[in-house]
């Protein structure tokens, strides 16, 4: 539900972007669909048509299976995770891919609840779009599995959408936090869209630059019993500058700063404030 502060500059900020990148959800950890991804599949998208041993057609959209490696990964491929605060359930991702070139992707996310044994779907939901991306990419999609208690008896689960840009002159890494909630039989997204990481900046490619870097940790407020939980969402936010002094590549923090907002929940799902949400 946490995360760390991230010290911004020049080296820093290019170290954090290449350790983000370099882990994706298709570690044993986060994926696990293991054997079941084409039973699961079948069972979620019964009308689907292979088209290879890791494609289907769904829909007029491309359904890819998760890779055998963590090194083949690719954010458009389906992704599992056992739900800890509810075992008997299996959270999958799928990215539906209905275009893909050069310049960008059109795609949109189902996001579905399973029974871990049977692969029923107890719950799902589409997001439009979610998978469409061009010069800022979708690099990754993750569940997080935080304990986020609505009530009691009452727990959400996250997705996390991480994106980066293709400017090395420009870096750019964000990662966005979706919320959902499990009514009856219908997938409800509480919370869409709340950036709680976001590093860019400028810089000349070899040291003078300007960086900067947010991060944001999400904690559950004590809540009574028939009520629904606030959101304390604390925002930690830093800028720097780097510069070349008697030959040296210098960095110095220009500003830090700490905020907190509270989410109120409006029976249907979590008013988000525009700063901290993606607008774009």
């Amino acid at each position: 539900m946490k995360n760390a502060p991230l010290r911004t500059g020049l080296v820093t900020l290019l170290v954090a972007a290449s350790l983000a990148l370099a882990t994706s959800p298709a570690t044993a950890e986060e994926n696990q669909c293991g054997p079941d991804a084409a039973p699961i599949l079948r069972a979620a998208y019964p009308d689907g048509t292979k088209i290879s041993d890791k494609t289907f057609s769904v829909g007029g959209g491309t359904i890819t299976l998760p890779a055998d490696s963590a090194l083949e990964y690719t954010s458009e491929m389906m992704v599992c995770r056992q739900w800890p605060a509810n075992p008997h359930y299996r959270l999958v991702a799928v990215p539906l891919i209905y275009d893909q070139t050069e310049i960008g992707t059109q795609g949109d996310l189902d996001v579905l609840v399973l029974d871990s044994q049977t692969h029923a779907v107890v719950a799902r939901t589409r997001l439009a779009d979610k998978m469409s991306d061009d010069a800022i990419r979708i690099y990754s999609v993750a569940f997080d599995t935080a304990f986020y208690q609505l009530a009691p008896g009452r727990v959400a689960f996250g997705l996390r959408i991480v994106e980066e840009g293709s400017s090395r002159v420009n870096p750019f890494l964000l990662t966005t936090l979706f919320l959902f909630d499990i009514e009856e039989a219908e997938l409800l997204p509480i919370l869409d869209n709340v950036i709680v990481n976001q590093t860019g900046g400028e810089w000349d490619g070899n040291c003078a630059g300007e960086f900067y870097a947010t991060t944001r940790t999400l904690a559950m407020a004590p809540q009574s019993p028939n009520d629904v939980a606030d959101i304390i969402v604390s925002t930690h936010a830093e800028t720097s500058v780097s510069e070349t002094r008697d030959g040296q590549c210098t960095e110095a923090m220009t500003d830090v700063s700490d905020s907190t907002d509270r989410l109120l929940f409006d029976g249907q799902r979590y008013e988000v404030p525009d700063g901290l949400a993606r607008g774009w």
